[in-house]
């Protein structure tokens, strides 16, 4: 998606090794897309704007 541009106010994100998060589990991605499109139900659903940060440490 690209560089960090700015914290996605009121959106909270507990994935630790995406290359958005903030310390404090903030989305840093400036914004963000969900998917897919054909879920029916909230477990159905994942953030498609992740991106895996490769010098995170792995929980």
């Amino acid at each position: 998606m690209g560089e960090k541009i700015k914290e996605i106010k009121n959106i909270k994100c507990e994935v630790k090794n995406c290359v958005y998060q903030s310390p404090e589990n903030r989305c840093m991605a400036g914004e963000i897309e969900i998917g897919p499109r054909s879920a029916t139900d909230v477990s159905e659903t994942a953030c498609i704007t992740f991106e895996l940060d490769k010098h995170a440490n792995s929980y």
